[in-house]
């Protein structure tokens, strides 16, 4: 080779878009390097910028070799450059280099055995990739984040499906069940204006069977509307600090008498001092009358309902007892999940079932908790928890001033 080619080769290895380094194998001190080389290694190059200011000839091959655990190099997905993946010619891909300084970087690494006038040399390849591999990892953090998003659109998007379905079922379903009332209603009105009746007690039954299904109409409306208002997020509540003894105590005497029309016993374990908490009574109330109305619905026959309340650090702890039928563990949550009571409108006898649902959305809405405990065959005991303190923004501690107005209202 001439002296002008080999000028010309010197400058285009030199030049390289690779940096080359080349060690002999006699004691593997470095012999070689080119300036790309250097600058991935971190050595310093002198003013003109062609030849390093250190002695190559002290860069052993050693220098190269990350200090770092093998496990934990492969845990990150990198091979950390070692002797015996030099021993074998190739090419390799995520090698971890260290450099002059201590650090390191990642690189694809080339392995070629050279023989120059009868001296073995061992040429190693550099190329960098540690942006590369950084920004394939962003990449296929952001493919992981956008199939998991996709994914996650599609189920919302199935569920909204099915939600709409459901709530086309509901509004057929609870227009059946409103026109039921309805039209025993007007029947005995109907009745009554035409008087068609001969006694006292014929009027009389008229009568309650027209305030019987006035009432089973108003809990059908009211449910209906309540949804709606906790769909919307309007539901208002005011929450002021109360007696809840007073309350349980004027719900219990309250039920007593549907009770007794299903021969339910209902007991009340009366605590000895005056339970306060925050809560809204007119929804506590509610919560109320739908866990002692199902308590009692849903209990065998000459069976019992028994109600108490226990005192915590925060709260206080009101217990339902009935000696039902009890519920099986795969419908305990599914009770009070929205979505599933829609879906099974049909299987409610009497009312559409939304009581637990909305009673759950008013709990928690209150800053409190609501559960159950069943076991099938032994009855259920569902509880409620009401806050001793003010756990909920500032603007929800209030008075009431119409209870019958926020009933109607949508």
């Amino acid at each position: 080779m001439s002296n002008k080619n080999l000028k010309m080769f010197e400058v285009m290895v030199n030049d390289a878009i690779m940096g080359f380094i080349s060690f002999n194998t006699a004691d593997y001190y470095c012999n070689y390097a080119n300036k790309l080389s250097l600058q991935l290694l971190g050595i310093s190059m002198n003013a003109d910028d062609t030849s390093p200011i250190e002695d190559l000839s002290q860069l052993s091959i050693n220098d190269l070799f990350p200090k770092i655990n093998l496990k934990k190099a492969k845990e990150k997905g990198f091979t950390p450059l070692n002797f015996n993946l030099l021993l074998h010619e190739g090419f390799y891909q995520s090698i971890l280099v260290q450099k002059k300084n201590g650090t390191q970087f990642v690189a694809n690494v080339g392995v070629r055995k050279v023989l120059l006038k009868n001296e073995e040399h061992l040429l190693i390849m550099l190329q960098d990739t540690t942006i590369q591999n950084k920004l394939q990892k962003d990449v296929i953090a952001k493919q992981i984040e956008i199939k998991s998003a996709y994914e996650e659109l599609v189920n919302q998007n199935e569920k909204l499906k099915q939600l709409d379905i459901a709530k086309d079922r509901f509004v057929a379903l609870t227009t059946h069940e409103l026109r039921t009332p309805a039209a025993a209603m007007f029947a005995t009105a109907d009745l009554l204006k035409n008087k068609l009746y001969d006694t006292d007690e014929e009027l009389t039954k008229f009568i309650n069977i027209l305030h019987e299904q006035g009432h089973h109409l108003l809990e059908l409306i009211n449910d209906i509307l309540d949804l709606s208002k906790i769909q919307a997020r309007k539901m208002e509540y005011f929450i002021e600090h109360l007696s809840l003894t007073t309350l349980l105590k004027g719900e219990i005497e309250t039920s007593k008498s549907f009770a007794k029309q299903n021969q339910v016993t209902v007991n009340f374990k009366i605590p000895s001092n005056e339970l306060l908490s925050y809560f809204d009574g007119l929804r506590l109330r509610q919560v109320l009358r739908n866990l002692l109305s199902n308590a009692i619905k849903y209990n065998r026959e000459k069976g019992s309902v028994t109600i108490w309340a226990e005192s915590r650090p925060s709260w206080i702890r009101v217990f339902i007892q009935d000696t039902g039928h009890g519920i099986n563990d795969s419908e305990k949550l599914k009770i009070f999940n929205e979505f599933e009571t829609l879906n099974k409108v049909s299987q409610h006898h009497n009312g559409t079932g939304l009581g637990l649902p909305i009673s759950k959305s008013i709990i928690e809405s209150m800053g409190g908790i609501i559960g159950l405990k069943s076991k099938p065959g032994f009855g259920s005991t569902f509880w409620i928890d009401v806050p001793t303190t003010q756990i909920l923004p500032e603007k929800m501690y209030r008075s009431r001033t119409d209870d019958l107005l926020d009933l109607v209202e949508s």
